[in-house]
């Protein structure tokens, strides 16, 4: 009796539907349609199956017709045969001619990675490298591409040679100590000199050296010994100087050598003065760190106990605080520089200058085109040799002084500034900038052979030079620093130090990896063009030939 019932009810609702499709899926689906209390609720069930259907069907008939697209020709299929049709000939529309003005901009992704150590003012690097998009920083060392860090410590400069496909550059020559160790600039630059026929002490202070590593360090002493007592306001009896050496070798325990050192040469009146003050140089730091300055045979012989043994390093005082470093200093190897007494000043204060020096990938030799004066905050005087804010112009310890800025920014000035300063005397640019280029390309050619002996590829590094001036306009160089400060500690290096660094990687970073940069440079400097690189070549130090 149900089974009639349910024929009925479906056989009603086919006569009310007129439609071949709904026949053809009610025929498909009738032993799916299950029974209904109503002829309404039935007709709905089956009306809402037809139409979900009709939507699959659909679906797949857009999809297959979406792949015969996809094909390079269109194959329409027949009952007897296959009839592959050309594909019809495609009309290219016109090309626009878009104005240079106007064209997109297109992101590159970055090629290449650098690592940096942190310290000195790294950010200021990463600022640079921001501005070339083929680059992006990590953290790792694996397969970087440039390294810039401090010092050279974790380098691996057996990795940089010709047989390595992996193309790196970093920021230390892997000897960079042949001349921004103290006691190696030394001696490197006698050599040199006396090969050219050049006295050294014409360019440096004199100088000697103290290393107790060294198995002659009694023939220096006594060398040293026997120059101060010939030049000192108050000299002593060669007797009392034979005690005097004898008292010194057994407290600071010398053993003695055969070999007999004599200093030949006449020190010049700048250098003399009613106090006679002598620096004490550790010769492995910069920053003026662990730098004392003395007056008597006594003071020095402490100082070298303290130093050998190890100190605390020296704190500064402020009227209102000491200001202590924390760092205990231990050094075996000395620098005794004689003090220049009569120095040329700025306002009764003391100055030097620092300038930077570039040797790149292939040794080429380049001096940045400005440099800046560092001046100290107290008046100067030479009967005070505790004060070091007379002494010692480096902005780290100049900065802790009350009365630091007070005259300059950050107690800098440009080479513009002292050019006016010193125009009636001197012109500074065409003499002295002129000498300190001079100067450097000499002290790079001494140890043109030994800073990459080992041939690495692609090291290159900017050294900074300090320079003083003794009341008479000579000019001397004080020392070389492997990791001169980049601080932007005032208005005028804000300007200079971003652009002499973006010039450098122009010359080595962009060269190597062969990066074509914008001409205009994103750091401009007064007076010079935007698109004019900074460092000029002096010279290359593989055949000490200088370009003119």
């Amino acid at each position: 009796m149900i089974e009639v019932s349910r024929n009925k009810q479906i056989e009603r609702v086919k006569l009310s539907l007129d439609s071949d499709k709904f026949n053809y899926f009610l025929a498909q689906s009738l032993n799916k349609v299950t029974s209904h209390r109503s002829l309404q609720q039935l007709a709905k069930t089956l009306a809402d199956h037809f139409i979900q259907n009709q939507i699959e069907i659909r679906n797949k008939s857009n999809q297959q017709r979406q792949r015969q697209n996809a094909l390079p020709q269109i194959i329409r299929r027949s009952q007897q045969s296959i009839k592959v049709l050309p594909k019809p000939p495609r009309i290219e529309p016109k090309q626009q001619q878009i104005p240079l003005n106007k064209v997109p901009f297109t992101i590159l992704e970055p090629q290449y990675s650098y690592l940096l150590g942190g310290g000195n003012n790294h950010e200021l690097i990463k600022r640079i490298m921001d501005t070339r998009r083929e680059w992006h920083q990590c953290k790792s060392t694996t397969r970087v591409h440039f390294r810039w860090q401090q010092s050279n410590i974790g380098y691996k400069y057996y990795k940089m040679n010709a047989y390595n496909p992996h193309r790196s550059l970093v920021n230390h020559f892997e000897f960079h100590q042949e001349i921004s160790n103290k006691k190696n600039l030394l001696l490197n630059m006698t050599t040199f000199c006396d090969s050219i026929h050049r006295n050294v002490f014409d360019i440096l202070p004199v100088t000697f050296i103290i290393d107790f590593n060294d198995s002659q360090i009694e023939s220096h002493l006594v060398a040293f010994l026997n120059y101060y007592n010939q030049y000192s306001p108050n000299p002593i009896s060669s007797d009392e100087l034979l005690l005097k050496k004898q008292e010194i070798k057994k407290k600071l325990r010398i053993p003695p050598s055969k070999e007999r050192r004599f200093i030949d040469y006449q020190m010049k009146d700048t250098f003399l003065g009613d106090d006679y003050l002598w620096l004490l140089k550790p010769t492995g730091l910069n920053r003026g760190r662990g730098i004392n300055v003395f007056n008597s045979i006594d003071q020095l012989t402490d100082l070298l106990i303290e130093y050998t043994s190890g100190v605390s390093e020296k704190h500064i005082e402020t009227p209102n605080e000491k200001i202590y470093q924390g760092i205990i200093i231990k050094s075996p190897s000395f620098v005794v520089q004689k003090y220049i007494e009569k120095p040329l000043l700025i306002n009764n204060r003391k100055f030097d200058i620092r300038v930077w020096v570039l040797v790149d990938q292939d040794l080429n030799c380049y001096f940045f085109k400005e440099g800046y004066i560092r001046t100290a905050s107290e008046d100067f005087v030479t009967n005070d040799v505790n004060n070091l804010f007379i002494h010692l112009t480096n902005n780290a310890i100049q900065k802790y002084s009350q009365k630091y800025g007070d005259q300059e920014a950050g107690n800098q000035l440009s080479f513009d500034q002292i050019q006016k300063i010193f125009k009636n005397k001197i012109d500074f640019r065409q003499v002295i900038v002129k000498k300190m280029k001079e100067i450097a390309f000499l002290v790079m050619n001494s140890v043109g052979n030994k800073i990459n002996r080992n041939n690495r590829r692609n090291c290159m590094e900017i050294f900074g030079f300090d320079y003083f001036l003794d009341e008479k306009f000579n000019l001397y160089l004080i020392e070389v620093n492997t990791n001169p400060c980049i601080e932007e500690s005032s208005p005028l290096l804000a300007q200079l130090i971003p652009r002499m660094l973006d010039d450098a990687y122009i010359l080595t970073l962009d060269s190597i990896f062969n990066i074509s940069r914008e001409k205009v440079s994103p750091f401009p400097v007064k007076g010079y063009q935007n698109n004019e690189n900074m460092w000029q070549l002096l010279g290359s130090l593989k055949d000490q030939v200088i370009y003119q």
